[in-house]
């Protein structure tokens, strides 16, 4: 096997400087975007050389994925870099790191030349540079619990009516019993909105903040998940945990447009959550948007509106301008560079780091040269010549040039730098747009949901949504089955008539399949010619029925068929081990029968 890094991290644009980076190493990087996923990239291809992971993942977190690393054999000389975000996990990390195997643990917030520099020295077996923990200070606390009550976010009435309908929602599309709109305060989190909770819990409205998982959220101003809080070593112990109460968790910060992290978004499981990337990426989406609704209605408070009518205009200086403009390219999915007068680049969104495989920090600072010729590193022209590359005259109207990237992967651009004037000189935005032939960025993401061929779910994305459907079906009671359908004869259809025979083959089964379920069933393509048709609320009798009406309007000899239902308890990675080892032996025994003995 090929020497590999992995790199463990649900953020696309965080994966990609890492990638970058350890590519910069002279390794191949492999990106797994939870958990579960980096466990079966190791199943496939043994375990990496260098590991690099946060502990917050979703479906399997970084404490479980290193445990169960260190008991494989031929991990013992992986090395393993840990970045997080979370203090406090970061901490308990560092108290197992021998039993865990972690050779350097990094806070998210520090600078890039450290991340680098300490892969490099993991992977040459010297010990790592100490990196001080940057935990965020009094003064910013403050801050933030003055920006709260200047909000005027806590009163003693009931949750508002709209909010309620939020959480309710958000509880519904999440498949979860307990959803929460939190604020955490200096020495308790309150509840601004909740459904689902204990009587004790609602009627109090809060918990001590030690308590609350959403402290974390707040210190750590990013998203956090914890799939199993049962067996997690940070908050196994905790009396929510404890007293059956938080089983699962993944909450989103409220960041106002302002910077300030005001509480969480949350969701709350008293089983196992199994939500993945997607889900996580919904629920961050909802908690910027009710963040900046709270921000407009706080502008409406009488007080503040006093306030607001007594204070001055601000004035508009070039710092604040920059800032401004700042906040409003990360919005853009086109890749721009802010670039400050003096030909300073000021800042880039996160289009622009993930188009040139470069970490977003590292821009800041970068002369703009230093940055034109990095571009020109990444051409494809044969002669090294390539269009001057330069920020547009501050008369025009703008430079466009075109040219041919081949890195991180090949594609031609247009090169656009538009001058604007702002306080303090003329800025420039620079922008870099895909030409020809590919794909918007929704259209990719399409592609990693949807199978191109069939038109069914994917396997990553019907897995995610087969998980939450064992658990809601476990809280409310019901039976839960699956049928696992493979096109046996597949291969034989693709060598005797043709791949198109055997795509058609397979386009017929999933019609046929797709919607068999009702309303609350679904199938995914699973593998290859393998397709699983997921049935919530079916039970053992309905499911098998199901089976032979399909066989009985199928050509037999095309398809072969296994049920498994979820039982009790079974974790529900079980349960899908269960229905693979049913159709394998179900397969084996078929080739047993028509193989001349």
């Amino acid at each position: 096997m090929v020497p590999y890094a992995l790199i463990a991290e649900p953020d696309p644009h965080r994966a990609a400087g890492l990638l970058s980076l350890v590519a910069g190493e002279g390794l191949e990087g492999v990106l797994a975007r939870d958990g579960a996923e980096a466990q079966e990239v190791v199943r496939q291809r043994n375990a990496p050389v260098l590991l690099v992971t946060d502990l917050a993942l979703p479906r399997v977190d970084g404490f479980t994925l290193l445990t169960w690393l260190r008991e494989r054999k031929d991990a013992s000389a992986t090395q393993v870099v840990v970045v997080t975000a979370f203090d406090e996990l970061r901490v308990r990390a560092w108290q197992l790191k021998d039993a865990l195997g972690i050779h350097s643990l990094l806070s998210r917030r520090a600078p890039v030349d450290t991340v680098r520099e300490t892969v490099r020295r993991v992977l040459s077996g010297q010990r790592p540079l100490p990196a001080a923990p940057a935990e965020v200070s009094d003064e910013e606390e403050k801050r933030r619990l003055e920006r709260i009550a200047s909000m005027r976010l806590v009163d003693e009435g009931p949750p508002e009516a709209e909010l309620q309908g939020l959480v309710t929602e958000v509880a519904h599309a999440f498949a979860v019993p307990v959803a929460l709109l939190t604020l955490v305060l200096g020495d308790r989190q309150w509840f601004k909105a909740h459904v689902g909770l204990p009587p004790s819990l609602a009627k109090d409205r809060g918990t001590p903040r030690d308590w609350a998982f959403c402290h974390h959220v707040v210190q750590g101003r990013e998203s956090l998940v914890v799939p199993d809080a049962t067996r997690h070593p940070v908050f196994r112990d905790n009396p929510l945990v404890r007293d059956g109460i938080v089983g699962s968790y993944a909450g989103a910060p409220l960041v106002t447009p302002g910077g300030e992290v005001l509480g969480t978004l949350c969701v709350i499981d008293t089983r196992p959550l199994m939500l993945g990337t997607e889900d996580l990426a919904a629920l961050r989406e909802l908690a910027r948007r009710v963040a900046g609704d709270l921000e407009m209605k706080s502008r409406g408070h009488p007080a503040l509106k006093e306030s607001v009518r007594a204070a001055k205009e601000p004035v508009l200086t070039e710092a604040t301008a920059l800032a401004q403009l700042r906040e409003a390219i990360q919005a853009l999915d086109v890749a721009t560079l802010l670039v400050a007068p003096g030909r300073r680049p000021f800042a880039c969104n996160a289009a622009m780091a993930e188009l040139l495989g470069v970490p977003m920090d590292r821009f800041p600072g970068m002369p703009f040269d230093a940055f034109c010729q990095y571009v020109e590193g990444l051409t494809a022209s044969p002669s090294g010549r390539v269009p001057e590359l330069d920020l547009a005259a501050e008369s025009s109207r703008g430079l466009h040039l075109t040219l041919a990237l081949e890195l991180p992967r090949p594609r031609r651009v247009r090169w656009v730098a538009r001058p604007f004037p702002i306080p303090g000189g003329v800025a420039q935005l620079l922008t870099i747009i895909e030409l020809g032939g590919v794909a918007p960025r929704e259209e990719r993401e399409r592609g990693l949901r949807v199978d191109a061929l069939t038109g069914l779910a994917t396997r990553r994305t019907g897995e995610e949504r087969l998980l939450r459907e064992i658990g809601r079906c476990r809280r409310d009671g019901l039976p839960c089955g699956l049928l696992l359908v493979d096109l046996v004869g597949l291969g034989r259809i693709n060598v005797t008539r043709g791949f198109d025979a055997g795509d058609q083959a397979l386009r017929d089964v999933a019609r046929r399949l797709d919607g068999v379920g009702g309303t609350s069933g679904f199938t995914v393509r699973w593998e290859g010619g393998t397709l699983l048709v997921a049935l919530p609320g079916g039970d053992a009798v309905g499911v098998e029925a199901l089976r032979e009406q399909l066989l009985a309007e199928t050509d037999a000899p095309l398809v072969h068929t296994a049920v498994a239902m979820v039982e009790g308890e079974e974790d529900p990675q079980g349960t899908l081990a269960r229905a693979h080892a049913t159709l394998a032996r179900a397969k084996a025994e078929r080739r047993a029968r028509t193989t001349p003995g």
